[in-house]
């Protein structure tokens, strides 16, 4: 888990930047072709495996909300700053963690509860400075935690049958497949690709391949509870990428929300160890 957070944040600080040239569709489309080749030769899945795993209807739905995760992560990284997107979309594992507990894959304990709802305020603490300026962006950033959490609770349920690289192989194909739908959506006009852009989108996709690998093999066949907390590293990184390649320094307001999340994270961690 940790390793796909810092696999994600590298990831999503070169996307921010070719943002700044291309639409969100054709950044999608470019680092998603790139990913579904690298996936191919590093992965190499067996046709036939893939093919009875395809039929499996919690594949085709971690796909979907791989698409839905990819696109909101995308147009929030467009309009808003990368430490405020890393730091809402870190109220994902909390999300988890309420669902694990109200499905009852793990016991209901008031502490997590408790750590969950602190979260939440953390996650109010760093919206709220920006809500004017940025409101576009944080919407699309909580979207996308949403879409997280759904797609980890789906990656647990799949059955032990499912290879990790039919996983990897299909939710990368998909979401490249639905990057042309998201530019006729915005009515984007695509543009010749440039050197350094197109560089940047090759180390996104090698950086997203690897973290969507690293992400399945981490919610795989364990307790998400445990796991999941540690996507909070993300935090660091995203802060420290942030400031030196744009300068940005989060208000105190927002710092403040950040360090909330992040000790709810480390308590809800805590709650979820047997007693």
């Amino acid at each position: 888990m940790m390793a796909a957070m810092a696999c994600y944040v590298l990831n999503d600080t070169l996307v921010k930047l070719t943002l700044q040239a291309f639409p969100a569709g054709q950044v999608l489309a470019v680092r998603g072709v790139a990913a579904s080749v690298l996936v191919l030769i590093v992965v190499r899945p067996d046709g036939t495996q893939l093919k009875a795993d395809l039929r499996e209807p919690g594949v085709l739905l971690r796909c979907a909300l791989e698409v839905s995760t990819a696109v909101t992560s995308v147009l929030a990284l467009a309009r808003a700053s990368l430490t405020t997107v890393s730091a809402l979309m870190m109220v994902a594992p909390l999300l988890v963690a309420v669902a694990s507990m109200l499905m009852r894959w793990e016991p209901l304990r008031p502490a997590r509860l408790l750590a969950v709802l602190a979260g939440l305020f953390g996650a109010l603490l760093v919206m709220r400075p920006q809500a004017r300026s940025h409101g576009a962006g944080l919407t699309l950033a909580v979207l996308c935690a949403i879409s997280l959490a759904a797609r980890d609770v789906v990656t647990r349920r799949l059955p032990p049958s499912v290879s990790t690289a039919t996983v990897a192989v299909a939710t990368t194909a998909a979401v490249c497949a639905a990057a042309p739908l998201l530019g006729l959506a915005l009515h984007e006009t695509w543009h010749p690709l440039m050197r350094r852009e197109t560089l940047a989108l090759l180390g996104a996709a090698a950086c997203a391949a690897a973290g969507n690998y690293a992400l399945i093999a981490a919610c795989r066949r364990t307790d998400l509870a445990l796991v999941a907390p540690f996507r909070y590293s993300i935090l660091v990184w995203a802060s420290l990428l942030a400031y030196l390649v744009w300068g940005d320094v989060p208000d105190p307001v927002t710092l403040l929300g950040i360090a909330v999340i992040a000790v709810a994270g480390i308590s809800n961690l805590r709650g979820a160890r047997p007693a």
